[in-house]
């Protein structure tokens, strides 16, 4: 009896130290089983997943998170086309594994596990490239739209020079007949003068 009620505190002790280290992904998963209804208030579980406390996990050496988890969460929101809010349920319901890191400054932040990510975008048929590659094919689009506009003023351009080289041209043209109108009624003109003058002053006889 007395070893039985000995053992009785050394249980509870652990059971209590089990409840301080209850995982955060485990206590967002009873969270959710609570908002849902499948844990009632005041209910062992529930008092649990109140007692459970975020860990916090040191940064390895080389910078690039804990184990599986290498993806930072901006990162995830860049390359996931869902709103912060979705990516946020996401997290807290546990389909997108995470943890807290710490970095040697103090600095905190949540990495998403790689291969949770991965089974998520398998699993939704997300493909994240989705929109980059789209964004590229409206750039090339747009480029190619602009070169082609480019290319038509260069030949409207071309096509104006043309037609005013020939204006300029036939403009010489019709001058140069007008000069040599002219020559030849400046030639005419003289050649009048020059008889009216023979025959208003004959050539006196030797």
């Amino acid at each position: 009896m007395s070893l039985e009620m000995d053992e009785q505190p050394d249980n509870v002790g652990e059971q209590g130290t089990d409840a301080e280290q209850v995982p955060v992904g485990i206590a967002r998963l009873r969270e959710e089983w609570r908002a849902a209804g499948l844990i009632q208030p005041g209910s062992e579980s529930a008092d649990l997943a109140e007692q459970a406390e975020q860990v916090v996990f040191s940064e390895t050496e080389d910078g690039v998170g804990v184990g599986d988890y290498t993806l930072d969460l901006d990162e995830v929101r860049n390359r996931l086309p869902l709103s912060e809010e979705a990516i946020d349920r996401l997290i807290a319901s546990g389909e997108l594994d995470s943890v807290v890191v710490k970095s040697a400054d103090g600095t905190l932040r949540r990495m998403i596990s790689e291969s949770s990510f991965k089974r998520f975008l398998e699993d939704s048929a997300i493909d994240p490239d989705a929109m980059a590659r789209a964004a590229q094919a409206l750039a090339d689009k747009s480029l190619a739209e602009a070169i082609e506009s480019l290319r038509a003023a260069v030949e409207d351009l071309r096509s104006n020079q043309a037609r005013i080289l020939q204006q300029m041209k036939d403009l010489l043209l019709l001058e140069v007949r007008n000069l040599k109108e002219q020559d030849r009624d400046l030639a005419s003109f003289v050649f009048e003068l020059a008889e009216e003058i023979r025959r208003t002053f004959p050539k006196k006889r030797r």
